[in-house]
């Protein structure tokens, strides 16, 4: 049950990954579009469901604004969302994570919109 929901977890989450310089019409063939899919791409592998909701009814968007260290950690600056235990679960996940290729974006602020449904 904990593979099918994760499965559904990754392909579930938003890749609502923006910067706010992406404002023009061909933003999705710039350079920094591509680093910034990528690093949502990294973040939704990464962000595990939690076994605490397996088994119960959930559709929730917690959307997440955080800064990347220059150590390739992130600082949670926000977490919107109405379930606090999600609130607090993924903030937790995402300040834990360690990004593999975030050059040029230390220092930025992004956010991301994850969806957890079950």
């Amino acid at each position: 049950m904990k593979l099918i929901n994760t499965f559904l977890l990754n392909i579930l989450l938003i890749g609502g990954l923006t910067v706010s310089t992406c404002n023009n019409a061909k933003a999705g063939e710039l350079p920094q579009n591509q680093k910034i899919k990528a690093i949502s791409t990294e973040i939704r592998n990464k962000v595990a469901f939690p076994d605490e909701l397996i088994g119960k009814e959930i559709s929730e968007k917690v959307t997440v604004e955080f800064k990347i260290k220059e150590d390739k950690t992130i600082e949670v600056t926000t977490v919107n969302t109405v379930n606090e235990f999600l609130k607090s679960y993924v903030k937790k996940q995402v300040e834990s994570l360690n990004l593999t290729n975030t050059e040029g974006f230390e220092g930025k602020i992004l956010q991301i919109s994850l969806l957890f449904e079950n």
